[in-house]
């Protein structure tokens, strides 16, 4: 299991984002503890997203620094954040990112790749597969399995994986009710454990169960504007 980092995973000071002249984040600044599970609620295009593209190093910040676990977050595509992505970071996406074709085992054997476990792998499996309620599932193809059940094989996915920072864009959006209940139970055990996840979400049933909710807007400050942009001009010297 990770252990519990004394530093912040993850803290954003002054953050700016802006997409083809639209500010997304303006002086965003927030931190997240170890083991949180914060939830990042909005309305579409608030910036839920971005704040998980700047966290999973798909994205530089335009003013401001990412810092994750202590350090600036390096460069997008750089060695660094390669490694990073390997050991300390997962994803967890509405659409599963799995191989459809391949079995399950198949799937979770990659995210064995860079584990400093060396012990049985296909006991690990039946472990994990157990535990998020998935036994015997080691021989189906992923294409067979429901919606519910595909999410749940990539969290067995993340659970194998070495990584202490987990990102999840609208985890639950394509479930039914009982299956976004279940995933939510996941993740939370997943929090229990010692991982800090970071969760964007729409729905607000999914947000009272992690431990701290953050509406996006709230997180921007209005830059402050110049005397030519509030109509002023200098008084002549």
């Amino acid at each position: 299991m990770p252990s519990r980092q004394e530093v912040d995973p993850v803290v954003f000071d002054n953050v700016e984002k802006t997409y083809t002249g639209r500010t997304v984040l303006s002086h965003a600044s927030f931190s997240v503890s170890p083991g949180d599970m914060v939830a990042f609620t909005g309305p579409s295009g608030s910036g839920k997203s971005t704040i998980l593209n700047l966290a999973g190093l798909l994205d530089s910040p335009d003013a401001g620094e990412v810092r994750l676990f202590g350090t600036t977050a390096p460069r997008p595509r750089s060695r660094d954040a390669t490694l990073f992505l390997r050991h300390r970071l997962g994803y967890l996406f509405q659409n599963f990112a799995l191989i459809d074709s391949a079995t399950v085992r198949e799937n979770l054997k990659v995210a064995l790749t860079y584990s400093s476990d060396r012990s049985d792998h296909t006991k690990q499996i039946a472990r994990i597969l157990e535990r998020v309620g998935l036994p015997g599932y080691e021989d189906r193809r992923v294409y067979s399995l429901s919606g519910g059940e595909q999410q749940r094989v990539a969290i067995a996915r993340l659970w194998l994986k070495p990584c202490e920072l987990v990102l999840a864009d609208e985890p639950t959006g394509s479930l039914d009710e009982n299956n976004r209940d279940e995933i939510v139970k996941l993740l939370r055990e997943m929090s229990a454990d010692g991982r800090t996840i970071l969760l964007a979400t729409h729905d607000l049933r999914v947000a009272e169960v992690c431990t701290r909710t953050v509406e996006v807007a709230s997180l921007s400050k209005p830059k402050r504007a110049s005397n030519q942009d509030a109509g002023h001009e200098d008084a002549p010297s």
